[in-house]
Parts: structure tokens; C-alpha cells; sequence
């Protein structure tokens, strides 16, 4: 029953009581804890939540590895040159601890965290790609921002094609890069067809940093690095 005539009074059932007391209990121990705490209604609890950029001495919670991946940019029809001193670290002015490119090889990354995006290279280096494998970006928000504030964009006649490992996808900038990768960044009006010659002009010579093609690599070996793969010193 709800409620109950006793005596010519009305009084409440069991079935409403248990939910008003669970409510005034839970009810007394909020206001406990509030006054144990010195809050009062127009008090506000503010928390400070440490943050890090990964990477960073301090913030380094991704495992050390040392890969490496092939990588083109096409913009109507021109390579871009990653050979210009501001895109390539160097040991007296490293642009990135995770991610960098480096002499002698201007179409090689060198990966030294796991689990890093291209959108991390990119950054690294000043460029912004907002592509489709990014929450919320849609195909006519696709653009990258160059180092001097320009952007390329889709539009109605030019448009961007993203290749990786010789299979067309949506977009990279969320996607991790792995060991010995091959990735086309392809911006213009040019024909798929016309993609996909341009997708044979990605470099393979990721393998050598990485070890795994010995006959490719030079005498003497690869230039020295914070870790490598035959020296069992990224992990």
C-alpha cells in the first residue's frame, strides 16, 4: 500500500518512506561532507589536474622504440623539399625528441616513441593537418597549414589523397606510424590515375635506418642516434 488511515490519521506506506529516507540520507552525508569541507553554496571546488606534453623530460610514458617510415609530400604535382635546415633536427637543435627528420635522408622519419601520429610529425615541424581520421573533421574541412599560415584546402577542383603502403585512405593525421610505413600526403587536381604514379615515387629507404635491408646499408653503418635497433638500446 501507498499510504494508510490509522486512527482517522492518514499516514505514509513503507513503499514511500524507503525512498524519502534513502533520499534524506544521502541528503545528511553531501551536507556533512560540506561543512567538514567548508563549502557553502556559492563556494566552488576548483581541482588542479597536472598536464605534460609527451615527449617532454618528465612526460616520456610511451615506451622507446626506434623505427623508422617513408613519407612523400605532392602539392599540385611538386614534390616539397624536406631538405631545408628548418625541417631537420640536428643534435644542437633537435625539433622533436619522438618524431624528426635527420640527415642524410629528407623522406625518412625517425620514430622514437611509440604510438606517434603523423599529426605529431606534422606539428613538430609546423604544419597543422586536420584530415578525416580526426573526430569531427569533414571532407570539406580537409586542409593543411603550412609553416607560413597558408592553407590547402579542399575544394571543388583540388583536393587531397592520402596513400599509405599503396592502399587509398581517408585521411593519416590520427593514425600511428609504423616501422617501415610508406605514406603519400597528395594535394592538386590530379586524377587518381595520375595519384598513383605519384604513389610509386615514395622512397623505400626506411629499411636501412631500420636495419632490415643490410645489403642497402653504407659502409661504415648509419649515423649514430640516441638508440638502435642493433644495439638494442630503445627499450
Amino acid at each position: 500500500m501507498t499510504n494508510m488511515n490509522v486512527g482517522g490519521k492518514w499516514q505514509l506506506g513503507p513503499r514511500v518512506w524507503g525512498p524519502v529516507v534513502g533520499f534524506l540520507g544521502v541528503g545528511a552525508v553531501v551536507l556533512g561532507l560540506m561543512v567538514a569541507l567548508g563549502v557553502n553554496a556559492q563556494t566552488r571546488i576548483e581541482y588542479d589536474i597536472p598536464t605534460c606534453t609527451l615527449g617532454e623530460p618528465g612526460c616520456e610514458n610511451r615506451p622507446e622504440t626506434h623505427e623508422h617510415a617513408d613519407f612523400l609530400l605532392m602539392i599540385r604535382g611538386q614534390q616539397f623539399d624536406f631538405g631545408k635546415p628548418q625541417f631537420i633536427s640536428t643534435e644542437s637543435r633537435p625539433l622533436s625528441g619522438t618524431v624528426h627528420i635527420h640527415d642524410p635522408r629528407y623522406t625518412v622519419l625517425h620514430i622514437h616513441r611509440e604510438n606517434t601520429t603523423w599529426d605529431e610529425f606534422w606539428r613538430s615541424i609546423g604544419f597543422e593537418l586536420n584530415d578525416t581520421s580526426l573526430l569531427g573533421t569533414t571532407n570539406d574541412k580537409v586542409c593543411l597549414k603550412t609553416p607560413d599560415g597558408s592553407k590547402l584546402c579542399n575544394t571543388a577542383t583540388e583536393t587531397w589523397k592520402f596513400y599509405l603502403n599503396g592502399v587509398k585512405v581517408d585521411g593519416l593525421a590520427n593514425l600511428d606510424i609504423n616501422d617501415i610505413d610508406r605514406a603519400l600526403f597528395s594535394y592538386g587536381p590530379e586524377t587518381e590515375e595520375q595519384v598513383l604514379q605519384q604513389v610509386l615515387k615514395v622512397s623505400d629507404q626506411a629499411c636501412i635506418p631500420s636495419e632490415i635491408c643490410h645489403a642497402r646499408i653504407p659502409p661504415g653503418g648509419e649515423a649514430k642516434e640516441n638508440c638502435g635497433k642493433s644495439s638494442d638500446t630503445c627499450r
